[in-house]
Formats: structure tokens, C-alpha cells, sequence
């Protein structure tokens, strides 16, 4: 359970979290309640900078996988403290010798956080294609690819990529910053052999990135061998009519579906099978056999 409460002094919220009614650490938390959330800011995944990207992975694999989390946690730490080394160097404060020792940190966990990536964003992918088509009405071909900041990511060791970073040591020290490693990981996202966030609508960037939110809860289930809690926040509102009745139907399959939506009939209207709905006024949530209309 996450509890949030207000310090009426401060006027700071605080977080607490507890497991089997014990606390335990935000960081212990994680992987406890496995939940696929998809809002209004999931479209910034397609449309927004490579830093969306990298979060969307970053909490899948997390969820499933702590020392994942862990390898990341020192791997931004060690970038740090890299690029002051390099920023150093430039201005006579700091020596090579020094940045050797960074180099072959950000190299340990840097190889196991890209390949990690790549081969669940693969996980993703192969789940999301067979979504798709359920939610579309005509021919768009959908494809995901990771891009990794390494060439040849599939082949690279601690020691090929060691000469990687001794080849461009020069323009690093100019630069001040790390130029390789998982801080420069993509994936894109093509619709029709197109970047869908230049070519697709604002309805199909939606349909895509929901699709893609699916295929993230089916590969983490099929992982975890358990399905995480479905979280959508009105999904619905800028699909067209059947597009509406296709999305409603298909997540009903699922295990547990929290699905919010700004008008009722939105959710009646568009689904065989509708379960319990309640309501939400003035932050208070009311059961829909108590509402009083």
C-alpha cells in the first residue's frame, strides 16, 4: 500500500509505503504491484524526446527485475562523475589515469542496461504486433527497433568497447561529456515506414501508443507469470466510435482493468460487458448504486 499525507505545517506531502502491513523503502517497494498505466503524457513515448523513451523501459524492466534498477541507480551516478572528470582534464585539474578508472564503471553496467533494453523492448514489440490490428480498421504497418548508442551492440564486450571510448578520448575531453553508453539509448516507432510522430494523427498516435501499453502488460506477464493491475485514464475520448467499441472489448480480457472516462456513456455505450463503475466528485468516490442523480 502507498500512502500520501500532508504535513499541515509544511504544506508537504509525504510518501510512505508498507508490504504485508510492514514499511519498507520506496526502492523495496518496487515490483510489489505490478501496474501498466496508460495517460494523456504515455503519448509523449511517440512524440516527446528520447528521454521518454528510456523511462518506458527503464520502469518495465525495473518492475520485474531489481538488479536492473540497481545497475542504473550506479550507472547515473558513475556518469557523473565521469563527465566532471572530463570537464577536469580539459581544464588541467584531473589526469587520464583518473577517467581510465570512471571509463571501465560506466562500461560494467552500461553493456548490461543496453542489452537489457534491446531485448525487452524485442519482448514488447513482439507483443504489441499482435495488438495492432485489432484496433485499426485499415492497412498500417507497424514497426519498434531499438537504437543503442553501441554499434554493434549484440557483440560488444568490456574490452571492444574499452577501445571505443580510447579511440574518441580527444573529442570527449573536448566536449566534457560521455558520448556512448545507455544515457543515449532510443527505440523508434514507424507506422508505415514513417516516424509515427511525424506522419501519424493524433488518434493514431493514441491508438499506437495503447497498443504499445498492451504489449508492455502481456510481456511483463508473460515474465512474471502473473498480470499486472491495468490502469487507463480515459482512453476513449479521441478514438472514433468503433475504434471505441474495439478497445473497450479487448481490455475487458484482462484480469483487473481500472479504466476512468469524463462522461459515462462513453464506457456503457462502447462495450458488451461493463463492471462496476463508480464515481468521482469533489475528490470523493462514490459506488454507483449510492449516487443520487
Amino acid at each position: 500500500m502507498l500512502s500520501i499525507e500532508l504535513d499541515s505545517d509544511s504544506k508537504r506531502a509525504s510518501k510512505s509505503y508498507s508490504f504485508n502491513s510492514s514499511n519498507v523503502s520506496s526502492l523495496d517497494f518496487i515490483g510489489k504491484l505490478n501496474v501498466v498505466l496508460f495517460e494523456a503524457k504515455d503519448l509523449g513515448i511517440i512524440t516527446g524526446s528520447p528521454i521518454s523513451r528510456r523511462r518506458f523501459l527503464d520502469i518495465h524492466i525495473s518492475q520485474q527485475d531489481f538488479s536492473y534498477l540497481k545497475a542504473l541507480q550506479r550507472y547515473n551516478k558513475v556518469l557523473q562523475s565521469r563527465n566532471k572528470v572530463l570537464k577536469d582534464i580539459k581544464i588541467g585539474r584531473s589526469s587520464k589515469l583518473e577517467l581510465e578508472f570512471w571509463t571501465e564503471k560506466i562500461i560494467e553496467d552500461g553493456l548490461i542496461i543496453s542489452k537489457q533494453r534491446k531485448q525487452k523492448l524485442n519482448e514488447i514489440k513482439n507483443e504489441t504486433l499482435k495488438i495492432f490490428p485489432f484496433f485499426i480498421s485499415n492497412n498500417e504497418n507497424l514497426d519498434i527497433n531499438f537504437v543503442p548508442s553501441y554499434d554493434d551492440l549484440d557483440n560488444l564486450n568490456n574490452e571492444s568497447l574499452k577501445a571505443k571510448f580510447l579511440e574518441n578520448i580527444k573529442k570527449e575531453i573536448s566536449l566534457g561529456s560521455t558520448l556512448y553508453g545507455p544515457h543515449k539509448d532510443d527505440f523508434e516507432i514507424n507506422i508505415n515506414n514513417n516516424p509515427s510522430a511525424e506522419f501519424s494523427s493524433r488518434g493514431q498516435i493514441r491508438t499506437i501508443t495503447l497498443a504499445l501499453k498492451l504489449g508492455e502488460a502481456n510481456a511483463l506477464k508473460n515474465n512474471i507469470n502473473s498480470s499486472p493491475i491495468i490502469a487507463l485514464d480515459d482512453i476513449l475520448s479521441e478514438l472514433d466510435e468503433s475504434r471505441r467499441g474495439t478497445v473497450m472489448d479487448y481490455v475487458s480480457s484482462y484480469d483487473q482493468v481500472l479504466l476512468t472516462a469524463p462522461d459515462e456513456k462513453l464506457l456503457v455505450r462502447n462495450s458488451k460487458s461493463i463492471g462496476k463503475i463508480f464515481y468521482v466528485s469533489n475528490g470523493e468516490i462514490i459506488d454507483s448504486k449510492f449516487r443520487q442523480n
